[in-house]
């Protein structure tokens, strides 16, 4: 066995032993209802390790408790400007570059100026005067990150899926997904190329800044593009942690509007999943620049997020999200989006079986959740679900505007708490949009924590608008049609995890979406109809 290969596998031993001490001392601190104490340990260590603990804190864990509750100057840290390793970048250069190509490389600085997750980055001079940064891979992080990736998948699935009980969301799809995403990022020629495609779409763009790279330096291990100048969000984080107000020291340093920039990239996100293939998937504070003439520029392109399939369901969301703001809608019809977009087997298949419930109100045993009077929904079972939500949320707020409860733009969490709380819609949320999900709430978690939620009617609002204007398709867009037998056997699936999870609940949803009687006169129209 090599030095280095008893390096790695000493490494291996130690990153076991530490996990499984950190896993024990936050199950004992939670246990003891010191659940604060257990936030800042978990978070230190992590930051501690480095790497792909600080990744997995970025990713799976941002949008939880355990990093919300996070109380710690350190906190910002995870952004940039994390602790850096030894590297002779110019031996390095010269071992990954060509002599004709080192050319183009005029002068380089020997300490990184900052530091990811997985990559250190130095500045540099091209040779035709641009100024550039390099961006180098840290030493053994492929060696150790799948095995990081394995204890990390052990741990998820035995701590933070705690963080996720009011939505039966598979705790081992996410960390899957963060493992794939997470691989991506240290493939450099991949994020090289997602780089230059970006470039190539934002070029000339007024507000929308993403630096050239320079295809021809890249290599495996190292990324050399054009250097973007400006305050980086987590500056501007810790300028206001620091009692500065974060507008007027855009506005002194830079002479930009803070608001009209945020707003901006906001609106720009949401545009682009209708008119790219993917996204940045990963925009916290540390990747975005805040620049002069109200420009806001974007690097790290290290994560990309696909854009969801079912754009039509996403455009819904945002819609009845955005006339939440404008007091056109409650919470009715945006669980309805909800459940079309997240929900969307469920969803297609209560609406299809509202088909046959319109009218049936008369049917014996045939009665509406709220009891005797007839509904107001029309036999519209998602709309029937929804009325239980509203409830829910009338019951926990007192009042039925539930604005204030999504102020901060966390509507998944929203209705997990009050609406669903353990669970007991038995509600399986699919995964497959998650990405672009993170992506979102990753930059709401920015717009918090600059105080800026007012921002968000007017982000949503003006994105709609622009999205319906571009895809007028969208609005007509139907579901897919299931099958009367398909759509009976995903309710029967769902009304069992109902069963498990709130008997009541679930012989009062019994009552009106599965009667004898209903399911009789379906049976009856489907023979027919063959």
């Amino acid at each position: 066995m090599t030095q280095s290969s008893k390096s790695i596998a000493a490494l291996k031993r130690e990153r076991t032993r530490r996990l499984a001490r950190i896993g024990a001392r936050a199950y004992y601190l939670r246990r003891r209802g010191r659940e604060q104490e257990m936030y800042d340990f978990l978070c230190s260590e992590f930051l501690a390790l480095g790497g792909v603990y600080v990744k997995f804190m970025q990713g799976v864990l941002f949008n939880s408790p355990v990093m919300r509750r996070w109380q710690s100057p350190a906190r910002l840290k995870i952004f940039e400007n994390l602790d850096t390793q030894p590297l002779n970048v110019v031996a390095l250069l010269q071992h990954e570059l060509t002599p004709e190509r080192l050319h183009d490389i005029a002068l380089v600085q020997p300490e990184p100026f900052a530091a990811g997750s997985f990559g250190q980055v130095y500045l540099a001079q091209h040779a035709n005067g641009q100024k550039i940064v390099i961006k180098v891979l840290r030493p053994m992080v492929r060696e150790l990150l799948r095995y990081d990736l394995r204890l990390l998948g052990m741990f998820g699935k035995r701590f933070a899926a705690q963080e996720y009980s009011n939505f039966n969301v598979k705790m081992d799809t996410a960390i899957k997904e963060f493992r794939v995403a997470t691989l991506n990022e240290t493939d450099y020629v991949t994020e090289a190329r997602f780089a230059a495609e970006l470039y190539e779409t934002y070029r000339g763009h007024p507000t929308i800044v993403i630096p050239r790279t320079y295809m021809e330096l890249c290599t495996p291990h190292v990324i050399v593009q054009e250097f973007v100048d400006g305050i980086s969000g987590a500056e501007l984080l810790k300028q206001q942690a620091a009692g500065v107000d974060p507008a007027a020291y855009i506005y002194e340093k830079l002479g930009s509007d803070l608001d009209t920039q945020l707003m901006q990239a906001g609106v720009e996100s949401m545009i682009s999943v209708f008119t790219l293939p993917r996204i940045p998937g990963d925009p916290h504070p540390g990747n975005i620049r805040f620049m002069t003439d109200n420009r806001i520029g974007l690097i790290d392109f290290g994560i990309s997020a696909p854009v969801p399939r079912n754009r039509a369901a996403f455009y819904g969301l945002l819609l009845e999200w955005s006339k939440v703001y404008e007091g056109n809608t409650g919470v009715i019809d945006l669980f309805g989006q909800f459940m079309r977009y997240f929900v969307n087997d469920l969803y297609r298949a209560l609406k299809k079986l509202s088909t046959f419930t319109s009218g049936m109100q008369s049917l014996p045993g045939f009665s509406a959740l709220s009891g005797d009077k007839p509904s107001a929904s029309n036999g519209d079972l998602v709309r029937e679900i929804g009325r239980i939500v509203q409830d829910a949320f009338d019951s926990a707020t007192g009042a039925s505007d539930f604005r204030t409860l999504i102020a901060d733009g966390q509507m998944l969490h929203a209705f997990g708490q009050v609406a669903n709380k353990d669970n007991r819609l038995g509600l399986v949320i699919r995964l497959e949009s998650s990405e672009v999900l993170r992506a979102a709430q990753t930059y709401i978690a920015l717009l918090n924590s600059l105080n800026r939620n007012s921002l968000y009617p007017l982000i949503l609002g003006r994105a709609t608008e622009i999205i319906a204007r571009d895809n007028p398709g969208l609005i007509h867009d139907t579901e897919d049609s299931l099958s009367t037998t398909q759509a009976i056997s995903i309710v029967n699936r769902w009304l069992e995890r109902v069963a498990m999870n709130d008997p009541l609940l679930f012989r009062q949803l019994l009552q009106r979406i599965s009667p004898r009687e209903a399911v009789a006169q379906m049976k009856t129209k489907e023979a027919g109809d063959a």
